[in-house]
Protein backbone atom coordinates (compact mmCIF):
# COMPACT_ATOMS: atom_id res chain seq x y z
CA UNK A 1 0.00 0.00 0.00
CA UNK A 2 1.45 2.94 -1.01
CA UNK A 3 2.04 5.76 2.12
CA UNK A 4 2.72 9.71 2.27
CA UNK A 5 5.04 11.51 4.00
CA UNK A 6 4.38 15.49 3.70
CA UNK A 7 6.29 18.38 5.13
CA UNK A 8 4.71 21.94 6.29
CA UNK A 9 6.06 25.54 6.23
CA UNK A 10 4.67 27.06 9.24
CA UNK A 11 5.28 29.78 11.60
CA UNK A 12 4.51 27.91 14.57
CA UNK A 13 2.01 25.69 15.86
CA UNK A 14 -0.94 28.21 15.72
CA UNK A 15 -2.69 28.67 12.32
CA UNK A 16 -5.12 30.28 10.68
CA UNK A 17 -8.58 28.11 10.56
CA UNK A 18 -8.55 27.49 6.98
CA UNK A 19 -5.17 26.17 7.31
CA UNK A 20 -5.91 23.97 9.90
CA UNK A 21 -9.13 22.89 8.35
CA UNK A 22 -6.50 22.23 5.60
CA UNK A 23 -4.05 20.15 7.73
CA UNK A 24 -7.25 18.03 9.38
CA UNK A 25 -8.68 16.93 6.47
CA UNK A 26 -5.21 15.85 4.81
CA UNK A 27 -4.74 13.96 8.26
CA UNK A 28 -8.23 12.08 7.71
CA UNK A 29 -6.47 10.20 5.07
CA UNK A 30 -5.19 6.74 6.12
CA UNK A 31 -1.87 6.32 4.63
CA UNK A 32 -0.80 9.81 4.72
CA UNK A 33 1.23 11.01 7.60
CA UNK A 34 3.11 14.57 8.40
CA UNK A 35 6.65 13.71 8.84
CA UNK A 36 8.46 17.58 9.64
CA UNK A 37 7.50 20.60 10.35
CA UNK A 38 9.70 23.11 8.52
CA UNK A 39 9.51 26.50 10.90
CA UNK A 40 11.23 30.10 10.05
CA UNK A 41 13.71 30.84 12.42
CA UNK A 42 13.77 34.77 11.61
CA UNK A 43 9.74 35.08 12.10
CA UNK A 44 9.69 32.62 15.60
CA UNK A 45 12.76 35.32 17.08
CA UNK A 46 11.43 38.43 15.70
CA UNK A 47 9.01 39.55 18.79
CA UNK A 48 5.33 39.25 19.54
CA UNK A 49 2.62 40.43 16.58
CA UNK A 50 1.73 43.78 17.94
CA UNK A 51 5.91 44.65 18.29
CA UNK A 52 5.64 43.45 14.63
CA UNK A 53 2.28 45.43 13.25
CA UNK A 54 3.29 48.73 15.08
CA UNK A 55 6.90 48.60 13.50
CA UNK A 56 5.03 47.85 10.26
CA UNK A 57 2.55 50.41 10.43
CA UNK A 58 5.83 53.13 11.65
CA UNK A 59 7.70 52.29 8.27
CA UNK A 60 4.49 52.86 5.98
CA UNK A 61 3.37 55.53 3.88
CA UNK A 62 0.29 57.06 5.34
CA UNK A 63 -1.73 56.45 2.15
CA UNK A 64 -1.24 52.52 3.37
CA UNK A 65 -2.41 52.74 6.61
CA UNK A 66 -5.73 52.99 5.98
CA UNK A 67 -5.34 49.64 3.89
CA UNK A 68 -3.58 48.17 6.41
CA UNK A 69 -5.37 48.52 9.60
CA UNK A 70 -8.34 47.48 7.40
CA UNK A 71 -6.30 44.40 6.61
CA UNK A 72 -5.75 43.91 10.54
CA UNK A 73 -9.25 43.87 11.55
CA UNK A 74 -10.01 41.45 8.28
CA UNK A 75 -7.39 39.05 9.68
CA UNK A 76 -9.94 38.42 12.89
CA UNK A 77 -12.35 36.75 10.18
CA UNK A 78 -13.67 33.49 9.93
CA UNK A 79 -10.76 31.97 7.57
CA UNK A 80 -8.13 33.83 9.80
CA UNK A 81 -9.12 32.69 13.51
CA UNK A 82 -6.33 31.15 15.13
CA UNK A 83 -6.38 27.56 15.94
CA UNK A 84 -3.94 25.86 17.91
CA UNK A 85 -2.32 22.73 16.39
CA UNK A 86 -0.12 21.68 19.06
CA UNK A 87 -2.23 18.52 19.78
CA UNK A 88 -2.64 16.97 16.49
CA UNK A 89 1.41 17.82 15.44
CA UNK A 90 3.13 17.18 18.84
CA UNK A 91 4.54 14.06 17.45
CA UNK A 92 6.17 15.31 13.95
CA UNK A 93 9.63 16.23 14.54
CA UNK A 94 10.49 19.79 13.46
CA UNK A 95 14.01 22.22 12.19
CA UNK A 96 14.07 25.62 12.29
CA UNK A 97 15.50 27.08 8.89
CA UNK A 98 17.67 30.28 9.02
CA UNK A 99 16.75 31.65 5.20
CA UNK A 100 18.59 33.52 3.00
CA UNK A 101 17.18 36.62 1.24
CA UNK A 102 17.85 37.90 -2.00
CA UNK A 103 16.10 41.21 -2.92
CA UNK A 104 12.53 41.91 -1.81
CA UNK A 105 10.63 38.83 -2.55
CA UNK A 106 13.08 35.44 -2.80
CA UNK A 107 14.64 33.33 0.04
CA UNK A 108 16.68 30.71 -0.69
CA UNK A 109 17.57 27.37 1.79
CA UNK A 110 20.77 27.09 3.44
CA UNK A 111 22.81 23.45 1.78
CA UNK A 112 23.12 21.98 5.21
CA UNK A 113 19.15 22.44 6.14
CA UNK A 114 18.29 21.54 2.16
CA UNK A 115 20.17 18.36 3.62
CA UNK A 116 18.19 18.25 6.73
CA UNK A 117 14.85 18.06 5.02
CA UNK A 118 15.88 15.60 2.20
CA UNK A 119 16.51 13.34 5.00
CA UNK A 120 12.94 13.11 6.21
CA UNK A 121 12.21 11.27 2.55
CA UNK A 122 9.30 13.60 1.73
CA UNK A 123 6.79 13.13 -0.76
CA UNK A 124 5.54 16.62 -0.78
CA UNK A 125 5.78 20.14 1.13
CA UNK A 126 2.66 22.28 2.33
CA UNK A 127 3.80 25.46 1.81
CA UNK A 128 1.85 28.12 4.30
CA UNK A 129 4.30 30.89 4.81
CA UNK A 130 7.66 32.30 3.63
CA UNK A 131 7.92 34.49 0.89
CA UNK A 132 9.19 33.36 -1.91
CA UNK A 133 11.62 31.10 -2.07
CA UNK A 134 14.33 29.28 -4.69
CA UNK A 135 17.03 27.03 -5.14
CA UNK A 136 17.26 23.26 -4.40
CA UNK A 137 15.00 22.98 -1.76
CA UNK A 138 12.18 23.13 -4.42
CA UNK A 139 13.51 19.21 -5.21
CA UNK A 140 13.46 18.32 -1.71
CA UNK A 141 10.15 16.35 -1.90
CA UNK A 142 9.47 13.94 -4.62
CA UNK A 143 6.12 15.48 -5.38
CA UNK A 144 7.24 19.27 -5.12
CA UNK A 145 5.77 21.93 -2.71
CA UNK A 146 3.23 23.18 -2.72
CA UNK A 147 1.40 26.47 -2.14
CA UNK A 148 -2.11 28.68 -2.70
CA UNK A 149 -2.76 31.39 -4.82
CA UNK A 150 -5.65 33.18 -3.70
CA UNK A 151 -6.14 35.65 -6.61
CA UNK A 152 -5.88 34.94 -10.60
CA UNK A 153 -2.79 33.80 -11.35
CA UNK A 154 -2.51 35.90 -14.65
CA UNK A 155 -3.63 38.92 -13.34
CA UNK A 156 -3.10 39.24 -9.51
CA UNK A 157 0.57 38.09 -7.95
CA UNK A 158 0.50 40.56 -4.63
CA UNK A 159 -0.99 39.76 -1.44
CA UNK A 160 -4.49 41.49 -1.61
CA UNK A 161 -6.83 38.54 -2.24
CA UNK A 162 -10.33 39.48 -3.37
CA UNK A 163 -9.33 43.47 -2.87
CA UNK A 164 -7.99 43.78 -6.51
CA UNK A 165 -11.24 41.52 -8.17
CA UNK A 166 -13.79 43.91 -6.74
CA UNK A 167 -11.75 46.85 -7.54
CA UNK A 168 -11.95 46.17 -11.03
CA UNK A 169 -15.41 44.94 -11.25
CA UNK A 170 -14.06 40.97 -12.43
CA UNK A 171 -16.98 38.93 -12.54
CA UNK A 172 -14.51 35.86 -11.25
CA UNK A 173 -12.26 35.40 -8.27
CA UNK A 174 -9.09 32.29 -9.30
CA UNK A 175 -7.84 30.26 -7.12
CA UNK A 176 -5.08 28.11 -7.26
CA UNK A 177 -2.87 25.13 -5.46
CA UNK A 178 0.66 25.41 -7.56
CA UNK A 179 3.58 23.26 -7.48
CA UNK A 180 6.49 25.78 -7.45
CA UNK A 181 9.34 26.02 -10.19
CA UNK A 182 11.62 28.67 -8.36
CA UNK A 183 10.03 31.18 -11.10
CA UNK A 184 7.74 33.88 -9.68
CA UNK A 185 5.07 34.00 -12.80
CA UNK A 186 5.32 30.21 -13.56
CA UNK A 187 4.09 27.06 -11.79
CA UNK A 188 2.44 23.52 -12.17
CA UNK A 189 -1.15 24.16 -11.76
CA UNK A 190 -2.98 21.22 -9.32
CA UNK A 191 -6.43 22.32 -8.65
CA UNK A 192 -7.53 25.46 -9.95
CA UNK A 193 -11.57 26.95 -9.12
CA UNK A 194 -13.67 29.61 -10.05
CA UNK A 195 -15.93 31.40 -7.73
CA UNK A 196 -18.73 34.35 -7.89
CA UNK A 197 -17.19 37.46 -6.67
CA UNK A 198 -19.51 38.95 -4.36
CA UNK A 199 -19.08 42.30 -5.23
CA UNK A 200 -20.52 44.01 -2.27
CA UNK A 201 -18.68 42.05 0.64
CA UNK A 202 -14.99 41.57 0.85
CA UNK A 203 -15.35 39.41 3.77
CA UNK A 204 -17.76 37.10 1.73
CA UNK A 205 -15.32 36.54 -0.67
CA UNK A 206 -12.53 36.13 1.66
CA UNK A 207 -14.37 33.31 3.91
CA UNK A 208 -15.30 31.78 0.46
CA UNK A 209 -12.33 31.35 -0.99
CA UNK A 210 -9.89 30.57 1.69
CA UNK A 211 -12.59 27.55 3.34
CA UNK A 212 -13.55 26.53 -0.19
CA UNK A 213 -9.95 26.00 -1.57
CA UNK A 214 -8.75 23.90 1.86
CA UNK A 215 -9.58 20.40 0.62
CA UNK A 216 -7.21 20.48 -2.65
CA UNK A 217 -4.49 19.12 -0.96
CA UNK A 218 -6.65 15.97 0.33
CA UNK A 219 -7.51 15.73 -3.08
CA UNK A 220 -4.01 15.84 -4.88
CA UNK A 221 -3.03 13.32 -2.05
CA UNK A 222 -6.06 10.96 -3.15
CA UNK A 223 -5.08 11.02 -6.73
CA UNK A 224 -1.29 10.04 -5.95
CA UNK A 225 -2.78 7.53 -3.66
CA UNK A 226 -4.70 5.92 -6.45
CA UNK A 227 -1.80 6.45 -8.98
CA UNK A 228 -3.39 9.55 -11.15
CA UNK A 229 -0.49 11.68 -10.68
CA UNK A 230 0.48 12.23 -14.54
CA UNK A 231 -0.71 16.37 -14.14
CA UNK A 232 1.94 17.11 -11.13
CA UNK A 233 4.36 16.53 -13.84
CA UNK A 234 2.73 18.88 -16.25
CA UNK A 235 3.87 22.22 -17.69
CA UNK A 236 4.39 25.35 -16.08
CA UNK A 237 1.47 28.01 -16.21
CA UNK A 238 2.36 30.83 -18.85
CA UNK A 239 3.91 34.02 -17.79
CA UNK A 240 1.94 36.38 -15.47
CA UNK A 241 2.66 40.56 -16.23
CA UNK A 242 0.70 42.74 -14.17
CA UNK A 243 1.57 42.98 -10.10
CA UNK A 244 -1.01 44.68 -7.88
CA UNK A 245 0.51 45.64 -4.60
CA UNK A 246 -0.91 47.85 -1.60
CA UNK A 247 -3.36 50.17 -3.20
CA UNK A 248 -3.15 54.44 -2.68
CA UNK A 249 -5.22 56.02 -0.61
CA UNK A 250 -7.42 57.25 -3.45
CA UNK A 251 -7.67 53.72 -4.38
CA UNK A 252 -8.86 52.43 -0.95
CA UNK A 253 -11.68 55.15 -0.76
CA UNK A 254 -12.87 54.30 -4.04
CA UNK A 255 -13.00 49.99 -3.29
CA UNK A 256 -15.49 51.21 0.21
CA UNK A 257 -17.09 53.30 -2.31
CA UNK A 258 -17.73 50.31 -4.27
CA UNK A 259 -18.61 48.21 -2.24
CA UNK A 260 -21.35 50.44 -1.18
CA UNK A 261 -22.83 51.17 -4.32
CA UNK A 262 -22.75 47.33 -4.88
CA UNK A 263 -24.76 47.02 -1.50
CA UNK A 264 -27.40 49.19 -2.30
CA UNK A 265 -27.84 48.31 -6.07
CA UNK A 266 -28.40 43.95 -4.50
CA UNK A 267 -30.83 45.94 -2.13
CA UNK A 268 -32.81 47.82 -4.53
CA UNK A 269 -32.73 45.01 -7.34
CA UNK A 270 -33.75 42.08 -4.97
CA UNK A 271 -37.17 44.57 -4.01
CA UNK A 272 -37.70 45.95 -7.08
CA UNK A 273 -36.62 43.26 -9.87
CA UNK A 274 -38.14 39.93 -10.57
CA UNK A 275 -37.25 37.16 -12.85
CA UNK A 276 -39.92 35.98 -15.29
CA UNK A 277 -38.99 32.99 -17.25
CA UNK A 278 -40.62 30.48 -20.15
CA UNK A 279 -40.13 27.86 -22.00
CA UNK A 280 -38.60 27.34 -25.63
CA UNK A 281 -38.70 24.94 -28.43
CA UNK A 282 -36.18 24.36 -31.22
CA UNK A 283 -36.85 21.83 -33.60
CA UNK A 284 -33.47 20.51 -33.64
CA UNK A 285 -31.77 17.56 -32.17
CA UNK A 286 -29.47 19.34 -29.14
CA UNK A 287 -26.34 18.00 -30.89
CA UNK A 288 -26.48 20.85 -33.52
CA UNK A 289 -25.85 23.26 -30.43
CA UNK A 290 -22.28 21.97 -30.69
CA UNK A 291 -21.35 23.50 -33.75
CA UNK A 292 -20.02 27.26 -32.92
CA UNK A 293 -22.04 29.04 -36.18
CA UNK A 294 -25.13 27.21 -35.53
CA UNK A 295 -27.97 28.91 -33.66
CA UNK A 296 -31.28 27.31 -34.00
CA UNK A 297 -34.58 29.57 -34.09
CA UNK A 298 -36.41 29.38 -30.71
CA UNK A 299 -40.42 29.20 -30.60
CA UNK A 300 -41.32 30.51 -27.22
CA UNK A 301 -44.61 28.99 -25.42
CA UNK A 302 -47.41 32.50 -24.86
CA UNK A 303 -46.30 33.77 -21.60
CA UNK A 304 -47.51 31.74 -18.56
CA UNK A 305 -50.68 33.37 -16.58
CA UNK A 306 -50.26 35.87 -14.35
CA UNK A 307 -47.59 35.98 -11.28
CA UNK A 308 -46.34 32.42 -12.45
CA UNK A 309 -43.03 31.38 -15.06
CA UNK A 310 -42.05 28.05 -16.35
CA UNK A 311 -38.66 26.64 -15.95
CA UNK A 312 -36.73 23.59 -16.36
CA UNK A 313 -38.83 21.70 -19.15
CA UNK A 314 -37.72 18.30 -19.73
CA UNK A 315 -39.77 15.83 -22.01
CA UNK A 316 -40.97 12.31 -23.22
CA UNK A 317 -42.05 11.74 -27.16
CA UNK A 318 -44.72 8.83 -26.68
CA UNK A 319 -47.59 7.82 -28.95
CA UNK A 320 -46.62 10.80 -31.12
CA UNK A 321 -46.52 13.09 -28.23
CA UNK A 322 -44.40 15.55 -26.68
CA UNK A 323 -45.37 15.66 -22.99
CA UNK A 324 -43.30 18.46 -21.09
CA UNK A 325 -42.85 18.62 -17.76
CA UNK A 326 -41.43 21.96 -16.34
CA UNK A 327 -41.45 23.66 -12.72
CA UNK A 328 -44.22 25.71 -12.86
CA UNK A 329 -44.22 28.52 -10.13
CA UNK A 330 -46.17 30.75 -7.76
CA UNK A 331 -44.38 33.66 -7.27
CA UNK A 332 -47.45 35.01 -4.82
CA UNK A 333 -46.47 31.80 -2.84
CA UNK A 334 -43.06 31.33 -3.28
CA UNK A 335 -43.00 27.70 -4.36
CA UNK A 336 -42.93 25.61 -7.45
CA UNK A 337 -44.64 22.45 -8.63
CA UNK A 338 -43.70 20.43 -11.17
CA UNK A 339 -46.35 20.72 -14.30
CA UNK A 340 -47.36 18.83 -17.54
CA UNK A 341 -47.59 20.85 -20.59
CA UNK A 342 -49.35 19.29 -24.07
CA UNK A 343 -48.51 21.30 -27.19
CA UNK A 344 -50.65 20.99 -30.22
CA UNK A 345 -49.40 19.58 -33.46
CA UNK A 346 -47.20 22.49 -34.40
CA UNK A 347 -45.69 22.17 -30.88
CA UNK A 348 -46.83 26.12 -30.75
CA UNK A 349 -49.30 26.58 -28.49
CA UNK A 350 -50.57 24.94 -25.34
CA UNK A 351 -53.19 22.14 -25.36
CA UNK A 352 -53.26 21.46 -22.05
CA UNK A 353 -51.72 22.13 -18.33
CA UNK A 354 -52.05 20.14 -15.44
CA UNK A 355 -49.82 19.82 -12.09
CA UNK A 356 -48.97 16.16 -11.67
CA UNK A 357 -46.29 16.37 -8.74
CA UNK A 358 -47.00 18.85 -5.76
CA UNK A 359 -45.88 18.51 -2.14
CA UNK A 360 -45.78 20.21 0.89
CA UNK A 361 -42.17 22.04 -0.20
CA UNK A 362 -40.41 23.42 -3.32
CA UNK A 363 -40.26 21.38 -6.33
CA UNK A 364 -38.16 22.17 -9.41
CA UNK A 365 -35.90 20.40 -12.16
CA UNK A 366 -38.25 17.45 -12.72
CA UNK A 367 -35.84 15.34 -14.60
CA UNK A 368 -37.30 12.44 -16.77
CA UNK A 369 -35.42 9.36 -18.05
CA UNK A 370 -37.29 5.95 -19.24
CA UNK A 371 -35.39 2.41 -17.85
CA UNK A 372 -36.63 -0.52 -18.71
CA UNK A 373 -39.92 0.45 -20.02
CA UNK A 374 -40.91 2.51 -17.28
CA UNK A 375 -40.37 6.26 -16.61
CA UNK A 376 -38.96 7.86 -13.74
CA UNK A 377 -38.67 11.11 -12.30
CA UNK A 378 -35.83 13.26 -10.02
CA UNK A 379 -37.24 16.57 -9.44
CA UNK A 380 -35.34 18.79 -7.20
CA UNK A 381 -36.60 18.38 -3.57
CA UNK A 382 -33.71 20.18 -1.67
CA UNK A 383 -36.10 21.43 0.84
CA UNK A 384 -36.95 18.57 2.04
CA UNK A 385 -32.85 17.56 2.23
CA UNK A 386 -33.15 14.68 0.01
CA UNK A 387 -32.80 13.17 -3.20
CA UNK A 388 -35.90 11.30 -4.22
CA UNK A 389 -36.81 8.75 -7.16
CA UNK A 390 -40.44 8.92 -8.65
CA UNK A 391 -42.26 6.61 -10.95
CA UNK A 392 -44.89 7.35 -12.91
CA UNK A 393 -48.18 5.23 -11.91
CA UNK A 394 -50.28 6.37 -14.07
CA UNK A 395 -48.02 8.35 -17.31
CA UNK A 396 -48.19 11.26 -17.54
CA UNK A 397 -50.50 12.44 -14.85
CA UNK A 398 -50.02 10.01 -11.54
CA UNK A 399 -46.56 9.74 -9.36
CA UNK A 400 -45.19 7.71 -6.85
CA UNK A 401 -42.22 8.11 -4.65
CA UNK A 402 -40.17 4.92 -4.92
CA UNK A 403 -37.09 5.42 -2.70
CA UNK A 404 -34.73 8.14 -1.38
CA UNK A 405 -31.57 7.82 -3.43
CA UNK A 406 -29.67 9.95 -1.40
CA UNK A 407 -30.23 10.86 2.52
CA UNK A 408 -29.49 14.08 4.08
CA UNK A 409 -28.09 16.16 1.28
CA UNK A 410 -29.87 18.93 -0.11
CA UNK A 411 -29.47 18.38 -4.14
CA UNK A 412 -29.76 20.92 -6.38
CA UNK A 413 -31.06 20.33 -10.18
CA UNK A 414 -29.84 16.27 -9.96
CA UNK A 415 -29.02 14.69 -13.32
CA UNK A 416 -28.90 10.88 -13.85
CA UNK A 417 -27.99 8.80 -16.23
CA UNK A 418 -25.61 5.59 -17.40
CA UNK A 419 -22.71 5.56 -18.56
CA UNK A 420 -20.03 2.57 -18.46
CA UNK A 421 -20.38 0.20 -15.69
CA UNK A 422 -22.54 2.79 -13.37
CA UNK A 423 -25.06 4.82 -12.96
CA UNK A 424 -24.21 8.77 -12.15
CA UNK A 425 -25.80 10.91 -10.74
CA UNK A 426 -24.39 15.11 -10.92
CA UNK A 427 -25.95 17.97 -8.62
CA UNK A 428 -24.65 21.16 -6.44
CA UNK A 429 -25.19 21.24 -2.50
CA UNK A 430 -28.02 24.78 -1.67
CA UNK A 431 -26.27 24.57 1.45
CA UNK A 432 -23.19 24.95 0.04
CA UNK A 433 -21.79 26.59 -2.82
CA UNK A 434 -24.69 26.04 -5.17
CA UNK A 435 -23.52 27.62 -8.34
CA UNK A 436 -20.11 26.71 -8.18
CA UNK A 437 -19.40 22.98 -6.53
CA UNK A 438 -20.13 20.11 -8.33
CA UNK A 439 -20.62 16.89 -6.30
CA UNK A 440 -21.28 13.24 -8.03
CA UNK A 441 -22.68 10.12 -6.92
CA UNK A 442 -22.70 6.43 -8.55
CA UNK A 443 -24.20 2.90 -8.30
CA UNK A 444 -24.59 -0.23 -9.40
CA UNK A 445 -28.36 0.02 -9.61
CA UNK A 446 -30.40 2.83 -10.13
CA UNK A 447 -32.08 2.46 -6.91
CA UNK A 448 -28.76 2.58 -5.16
CA UNK A 449 -26.43 1.74 -3.01
CA UNK A 450 -25.07 4.99 -4.11
CA UNK A 451 -21.73 6.12 -3.30
CA UNK A 452 -20.23 9.45 -3.07
CA UNK A 453 -17.34 10.52 -5.23
CA UNK A 454 -13.90 10.03 -3.50
CA UNK A 455 -13.21 13.79 -5.04
CA UNK A 456 -16.08 15.10 -3.67
CA UNK A 457 -16.83 18.14 -4.59
CA UNK A 458 -14.93 17.05 -7.92
CA UNK A 459 -14.81 20.65 -9.48
CA UNK A 460 -15.61 24.23 -8.32
CA UNK A 461 -16.48 26.49 -11.09
CA UNK A 462 -18.96 29.53 -11.72
CA UNK A 463 -18.89 29.18 -15.17
CA UNK A 464 -19.72 25.22 -15.76
CA UNK A 465 -21.17 23.26 -12.51
CA UNK A 466 -24.57 23.33 -11.71
CA UNK A 467 -26.19 20.92 -13.60
CA UNK A 468 -28.72 22.30 -16.80
CA UNK A 469 -29.74 19.62 -19.11
CA UNK A 470 -29.96 16.45 -20.40
CA UNK A 471 -26.51 14.89 -20.58
CA UNK A 472 -25.80 13.80 -24.11
CA UNK A 473 -23.99 11.52 -26.63
CA UNK A 474 -22.46 12.42 -29.87
CA UNK A 475 -19.50 10.98 -31.76
CA UNK A 476 -18.68 8.53 -29.12
CA UNK A 477 -18.17 11.02 -26.56
CA UNK A 478 -20.37 11.96 -23.47
CA UNK A 479 -21.67 15.92 -22.90
CA UNK A 480 -22.94 17.54 -19.78
CA UNK A 481 -25.05 20.93 -20.29
CA UNK A 482 -23.77 23.27 -17.19
CA UNK A 483 -25.13 26.65 -16.02
CA UNK A 484 -22.72 29.52 -16.26
CA UNK A 485 -23.63 31.74 -13.13
CA UNK A 486 -20.58 34.03 -13.21
CA UNK A 487 -22.42 36.90 -14.34
CA UNK A 488 -25.79 36.15 -12.94
CA UNK A 489 -28.03 33.20 -12.03
CA UNK A 490 -28.64 31.14 -14.81
CA UNK A 491 -26.66 33.73 -17.34
CA UNK A 492 -26.15 30.55 -20.18
CA UNK A 493 -25.51 27.48 -20.27
CA UNK A 494 -21.93 25.67 -21.22
CA UNK A 495 -21.73 22.45 -23.11
CA UNK A 496 -18.87 20.39 -21.25
CA UNK A 497 -17.40 17.50 -23.30
CA UNK A 498 -16.62 14.45 -20.28
CA UNK A 499 -12.48 13.38 -20.48
CA UNK A 500 -12.55 11.12 -17.51
CA UNK A 501 -15.60 9.26 -15.53
CA UNK A 502 -14.47 6.67 -13.01
CA UNK A 503 -15.04 6.23 -9.26
CA UNK A 504 -11.65 8.16 -8.40
CA UNK A 505 -10.96 10.35 -11.15
CA UNK A 506 -13.20 13.29 -13.12
CA UNK A 507 -12.36 15.88 -16.08
CA UNK A 508 -14.37 17.58 -18.16
CA UNK A 509 -13.69 20.83 -20.52
CA UNK A 510 -16.01 23.21 -21.68
CA UNK A 511 -16.74 22.73 -25.24
CA UNK A 512 -19.67 25.78 -26.50
CA UNK A 513 -21.31 28.16 -24.45
CA UNK A 514 -25.05 28.84 -25.77
CA UNK A 515 -26.16 32.08 -24.70
CA UNK A 516 -29.71 33.52 -24.08
CA UNK A 517 -31.90 34.69 -27.52
CA UNK A 518 -30.92 38.27 -27.51
CA UNK A 519 -33.90 38.58 -29.69
CA UNK A 520 -36.90 37.74 -27.88
CA UNK A 521 -38.36 38.66 -24.83
CA UNK A 522 -36.27 36.48 -23.01
CA UNK A 523 -32.97 37.71 -23.14
CA UNK A 524 -31.46 37.94 -20.02
CA UNK A 525 -30.38 34.18 -19.24
CA UNK A 526 -31.16 30.62 -20.09
CA UNK A 527 -29.94 27.74 -17.62
CA UNK A 528 -31.86 24.53 -19.02
CA UNK A 529 -31.06 22.72 -22.26
CA UNK A 530 -33.26 19.25 -22.57
CA UNK A 531 -33.47 16.81 -25.61
CA UNK A 532 -36.22 14.99 -26.78
CA UNK A 533 -35.55 13.01 -30.07
CA UNK A 534 -35.23 15.91 -32.50
CA UNK A 535 -36.64 18.39 -30.92
CA UNK A 536 -34.35 20.76 -27.81
CA UNK A 537 -36.43 22.34 -24.88
CA UNK A 538 -34.51 25.68 -23.36
CA UNK A 539 -36.06 28.10 -20.62
CA UNK A 540 -35.11 32.15 -20.78
CA UNK A 541 -35.96 34.85 -18.54
CA UNK A 542 -35.76 38.34 -18.48
CA UNK A 543 -35.90 41.05 -15.62
CA UNK A 544 -38.45 43.14 -15.30
CA UNK A 545 -39.32 46.26 -12.92
CA UNK A 546 -42.36 46.20 -10.90
CA UNK A 547 -43.46 46.99 -7.33
CA UNK A 548 -44.88 44.04 -7.26
CA UNK A 549 -41.74 42.83 -7.33
CA UNK A 550 -41.59 44.65 -4.08
CA UNK A 551 -44.43 42.16 -2.42
CA UNK A 552 -42.86 39.00 -3.85
CA UNK A 553 -40.28 39.64 -1.91
CA UNK A 554 -42.09 40.49 1.41
CA UNK A 555 -44.05 37.60 0.78
CA UNK A 556 -41.01 35.13 0.54
CA UNK A 557 -39.26 36.58 3.55
CA UNK A 558 -42.49 36.15 5.78
CA UNK A 559 -44.02 32.79 3.84
CA UNK A 560 -43.83 30.72 7.24
CA UNK A 561 -45.91 33.45 9.21
CA UNK A 562 -48.02 34.22 6.60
Amino acid sequence: MVSLRFGIMCNGMTFPRWQAECLKKILELDNVHAALIILNYDTIFSGSSFIRIFTRLRSLHFREILFQIYSFLIARSSPFKPVNMTNLLSHVPSIRCKLIKDGRDSEYFSDEDIHRIKQFDLDFILKFDFNFIRGDILNSARYGIWSFHHSDEMKYIGLLTCFWGIYNNDHLIEAVLQRLTGCLNRAVILRKGFFPNISYSFTANLRMIFLETSCWPMQVCIDILNGNIEYLNSSPSPAIVPKYRTPSNSQMVLFLLKLLRSFFVKKFNRLFYHEEWNIGIIKEPISAFLETEVRPAIQWLPKPEKDHYLADPFAIAKDNKLYIFCEDFDCNSGKGVISNIELSNNLCSIVKKEIVLNTFFHLSYPFIFEHKGEFYCIPETSDACEIALYKAEHFPSRWIKVCTLIENFPGIDSTIFRYGSYWWLFCTNAKDGMMYKLFIWYARNLTGPWEPHELNPVKIDVRSVRPAGTPFMHDSFLYRPAQDCSVTYGGQVVLNRIVRLTPTAFEEEPIVSIEPDRNSHYRDGLHTISAAGDVTLVDGKRRVFSFRAFIYTVRYMFKDFL
